[in-house]
This record gives structure tokens, C-alpha cells and sequence, in this order.
């Protein structure tokens, strides 16, 4: 069996989930707003409304010292207290819900994954220049179908992070004088990660838990993209032929829960773009031939998900423009009669 449906019980926890998540996660952001202080500053006799905008003590005057700017600070203390505390409530009840989460096993993705997609998410990175591909997105699809698919073509020791250059990249980091990048990131997660050799694109912990910073093939030998996302410590992206597919489809975003039963935020390409570049990918002469076993498995298996539980993604021609017609035409030839979608029709 390919994939096994989440039962009604499951289907209640995880919705809860979901939920209780998204609540967190506007709370969260709404709380950043207040992040920092306010105080009064004296400056040549006068008194100013200082806003602090982090920890160096750099910010900027709201003006001086009058009803109008008392009332701003009267109402930045009520609100950061207000913040404060219905963040902490919703923390509590998030570990609340995690215990529901692990009884009913929907608890499914490692805890190591989940644990990256929060920092990301929290720094604004996640989906605004980053996305999962990889075996690791399979986890979003099947969440977006409630189903599992079967563990024997999900178990990955590694995480592909799919790192979009167009878009400029602004770290929220606590540390910005260092500027380590994806790598100081990974260690707020687990301090033991390093990369794996001088120069690498990929970065391993105590564990042996790799994640892989890749990013697509530049079309002209004249374009040289930047490596790294940070200093000259950082991981370096390394160029992978075709990943201009999945950045050019649409993008999901889903909570998933991790082992833990602590949901994250996942952005992952397209389920059909995903589907059909590893289908391709299975066909690759330079691929390893294990590999190859797995891709095709892996693509198979998301197309029979679409075609049976998320039939809002049509395979039709005309939204499948992120691949040249001669790619989705050798495409076709690996799928068997069975496997291949009515609308999948190359001409």
C-alpha cells in the first residue's frame, strides 16, 4: 500500500492543530511588533519618547515629552504586556496539544525537521526565498491529503533546502555582526552543526543529520549566483540542473507535526512540479542508480495522491508551463497506463 487515509479521530486532533497553530503564528507576528522598548530620554532639558529597536540600544525619537506621546506608551506597555501573555497562553496550550498529537500518532515528521522550518519561519525566511524539496516535502503533500504514505519511501537521513536567489534575503539574526547564514541558523537549532568539509554545501550535526543547501543551474555560464547566504564560514549552495522548475511553480504552505507533536510551518513546490522533476530525475544517466529506484517511486506516488485526493491540481497542459514540452513528453513515456492522469496529454 502506497499511502494509508488518517482516521476521523486523527482528522479532529490534526485540524485542532492546525488550528491552534495559525493562532499562535498571528500572535507571534503581532508580538514582533512590539519588539524592543519605549522610554523617556533627556536631552538638552527636554524629554523625548525613545524607541528602542534592539539590543545595542539603537532606535529612534517619537517626539517630545506630551499627552500624545504619553498616550503612546501608556498603550505600547498595555499591548506588549497583552502580547506577552497570549503568547504564553498559547505556548501552554501548544504543548497541551502536542500530547494529543502524539496519541493519536499524526506525530510523524522528524523532530530535527520541524525544529529548522520554526527558525526559518521565525526569521522570515521560509517560502520568501527558501522552500523544501526533496523527500522531506512529501510530508506537506500528505498532510494536504490526510494520508501517510507508506514509511519505506519516506525514511531520508537528509534535508533539501531549495534556496531561491532572486529574492534579497534579510536575516533576523541575534548575532547580525556575524552574519553565519544558514549554517549560524542551523546551530540556534543544534549547536553541533558544522559543515561537512571546507567549501560544502552541506552542513551535518553530532547525529549525522545532513541539510543540503542547493539552488538551481544559472542558464548562462555568464551569471555567477552568490554561494553563500552568509560569511565565508557559511554552507555553499550547490547548483543542481532543473531546479528552475520547482522554483517556477506555485508554492503550498502546510503545518506538519513533528515527532515531538509540535507543528511547523512547510513550503514546498508544487505537488505536480515536485511529481514530475523527480520523475525525470529517475531517468538521469549520472543519477545513482538506488536513487533512480526511489525518485520514480517518489513521483509515482504523489501523482496517485493528486489523482485521488487532491484532484484541484489538473495536469492539464496549461498548468504545467514551468517544463518545456519536450521534458513532459519523455515524462509521459515513464508513466504506465494505469498511473498517468486522463488530463496528462502531451501533444
Amino acid at each position: 500500500m502506497i499511502f494509508s487515509e488518517i482516521n476521523k479521530n486523527q482528522s479532529r486532533i490534526l485540524i485542532d492543530t492546525i488550528q491552534l497553530y495559525n493562532v499562535y503564528l498571528t500572535a507571534y507576528d503581532k508580538s514582533l511588533s512590539y519588539k524592543g522598548g519605549m522610554h523617556w530620554k533627556k536631552s538638552k532639558g527636554k524629554e523625548y519618547l525613545f524607541k528602542t529597536i534592539n539590543r545595542n540600544g539603537n532606535g529612534k525619537s517619537l517626539g517630545p515629552r506630551s499627552s500624545e506621546t504619553e498616550k503612546i506608551l501608556s498603550q505600547f506597555k498595555k499591548g506588549k504586556k497583552t502580547a506577552k501573555e497570549s503568547l504564553k497562553s498559547l505556548k501552554r496550550r501548544l504543548t497541551e496539544q502536542s500530547r494529543f498529537c502524539k496519541a493519536a500518532k499524526i506525530n510523524h515528521v522528524p523532530k530535527i525537521v520541524t525544529k529548522i522550518l520554526r527558525i526559518l519561519h521565525q526569521k522570515k525566511l521560509l517560502g520568501k526565498g527558501l522552500i523544501v524539496v526533496g523527500t522531506n516535502a512529501m510530508y506537506a503533500y500528505e498532510m494536504a491529503a490526510g494520508v501517510y504514505f507508506d514509511f519505506s519511501i519516506m525514511a531520508t537521513q537528509d534535508m533539501d533546502i531549495l534556496w531561491d536567489i532572486r529574492p534579497k534575503l534579510t536575516f533576523l539574526s541575534n548575532n547580525k555582526s556575524k552574519n553565519e547564514g544558514l549554517l549560524g541558523l542551523l546551530r540556534e537549532v543544534d549547536k553541533s552543526f558544522e559543515q561537512f568539509k571546507p567549501d560544502s554545501f552541506r552542513a551535518i550535526n553530532k547525529d549525522g543529520y545532513m541539510v543540503d543547501l542547493i539552488q538551481a543551474e544559472p542558464k548562462s555560464i555568464v551569471t555567477i549566483p552568490p554561494k553563500r547566504m552568509g560569511n565565508e564560514n557559511d554552507i555553499c549552495a550547490a547548483p543542481v540542473r532543473n531546479c528552475q522548475w520547482l522554483l517556477s511553480s506555485p508554492k503550498i504552505t502546510q503545518v506538519i507535526i513533528g515527532e515531538d507533536g509540535f507543528p511547523s510551518i512547510m513550503v514546498v513546490p508544487d505537488p505536480r512540479a515536485f511529481a514530475l522533476h523527480k520523475i525525470w530525475l529517475a531517468d538521469q544517466i549520472d543519477r545513482e542508480p538506488i536513487k533512480k529506484k526511489r525518485d520514480l517511486a517518489q513521483g509515482l506516488a504523489v501523482i496517485k495522491l493528486i489523482m485521488n485526493y487532491l484532484p484541484q491540481y489538473s495536469f492539464e497542459m496549461s498548468e504545467l508551463k514551468m517544463f518545456p514540452k519536450d521534458i513532459l513528453k519523455k515524462i509521459q513515456t515513464k508513466i504506465s497506463i494505469d498511473d498517468i492522469p486522463s488530463e496528462f496529454k502531451v501533444e
